[in-house]
């Protein structure tokens, strides 16, 4: 059976729901920060996004000329480290939801050398933020911070379950991010702040510009960024790793179904896959999505992505990496709560991913020249 649909999409209940509402989105310059604030817009909510760096010279979606949406939203620039600058943002807006997508060190690398910073971000931003909707009056209906599949550690034979796998994050990403979630949740329960906590696997699409960590960017630079093409690095010991991977888009419309039922409130749901594969296996389906592409506009280049494959450099015993081999989420709980489905498969997220690259570095390449 094809993937369709919820019910409360195809009667249009959802998109009704958002039209008119005051939206706050943190890291709203980031990758799936700018794609919720893209849905929202186009939904018709009234949105603010928040973010540290906010000009017109990062890469983002928020300025991509062709989109306008830094033009359709209100930015404010801010660190969610300081309080008074989050509390002013929040206290300012009247907002009927607020989406936390700002953190620091979403890889495993930048985190270890920078732990203050990655815990300043990713545990005391989120602290900002609800010790700033505790003092007021009027509260949001939601508060959803994106968390992490990390927080679970290393699998135990069966996918993670919000309920039943322990928490035991192994790094400093992993620790911060968990303390965060650990504190969303008191929040709701003794104060009855709307916090929903979503435990996302691997997020890809287009418009991730963190190019020199993340998985599928990194593939994407070597692939497209110079004029020859490269082989994608695999590195550390990641030839063993195996990861959940859904599309951006699908990972927006399942907050946006949680955002629409109240029962969400003070819980946690598991962001889970299209894809469970294992980190060569997506490699190679990265490559071999370029070169299908690449055949519709050259030949010679696209043969020569083919042939480059992938360069494979393992490189195990860093100091202070400590890295999980298998992450898999159970998503049953975002079913039963929201009839949720991923409508975009592997293949087809892949290809939109690599034309979507593919446009982005050609054109850069056009405009250095």
């Amino acid at each position: 059976m094809l993937p369709r649909q919820t019910a409360d999409e195809k009667t249009g209940r959802v998109a009704a729901y958002y039209e008119g509402k005051n939206a706050l989105v943190t890291g709203g310059f980031g990758f799936i920060g700018s794609h919720m604030t893209k849905a929202l817009v186009e939904l018709g909510a009234n949105v603010t996004v928040f973010d540290i760096r906010t000009d017109t010279e990062r890469d983002s979606m928020m300025n991509d000329p062709a989109l306008g949406l830094r033009d359709k939203v209100q930015v404010i620039t801010g660190d969610l480290a300081n309080a008074a600058a989050v509390k002013e943002a929040v206290c300012g807006g009247n907002f009927h939801f607020i989406f936390n997508f700002a953190a620091y060190a979403t890889v495993i690398e930048k985190a270890m050398e920078n732990p203050y910073e990655t815990i300043q971000a990713n545990t005391l931003g989120l602290i900002n933020i609800l010790e700033s909707v505790r003092g007021l009056k009027l509260r949001p209906t939601r508060i959803f911070h994106a968390s992490t599949d990390k927080v679970y550690g290393e699998m135990d034979g069966e996918p993670y379950d919000e309920e039943k796998t322990p928490l035991r994050g192994i790094g400093v990403y992993d620790g911060a991010k968990l303390a965060a979630d650990v504190f969303a949740r008191t929040y709701h329960d003794v104060y009855g702040l709307p916090t929903v906590v979503l435990r996302m696997c691997n997020i890809f699409g287009p418009y991730d510009f963190n190019l020199g960590y993340r998985l599928v960017p990194r593939a994407m630079q070597a692939i497209y960024a110079e004029p020859e093409p490269k082989g994608p690095e695999l590195y550390f010991d990641a030839i063993e790793h195996w990861r959940d991977y859904l599309h951006v888009d699908d990972c927006i419309r399942a907050i946006l179904l949680l955002g629409f039922r109240h029962e969400c409130r003070g819980e946690v749901f598991n962001l889970a896959a299209t894809k469970f594969a294992s980190t060569p296996e997506m490699l190679k389906a990265v490559v071999q999505t370029a070169y299908e592409l690449e055949k519709e506009y050259n030949l010679k280049r696209a043969e020569a992505i083919l042939g480059n494959g992938i360069s494979i450099k393992v490189r195990h015993g860093q100091p202070g990496i400590v890295t999980i081999k298998k992450q898999r989420l159970n998503g049953d709980k975002l079913v039963r709560v929201t009839g949720f489905e991923p409508l975009i498969d592997l293949a087809e997220g892949l290809e939109r991913t690599v034309r979507a690259y593919r446009n982005h570095f050609t054109t850069r390449r056009a405009n250095r020249t």
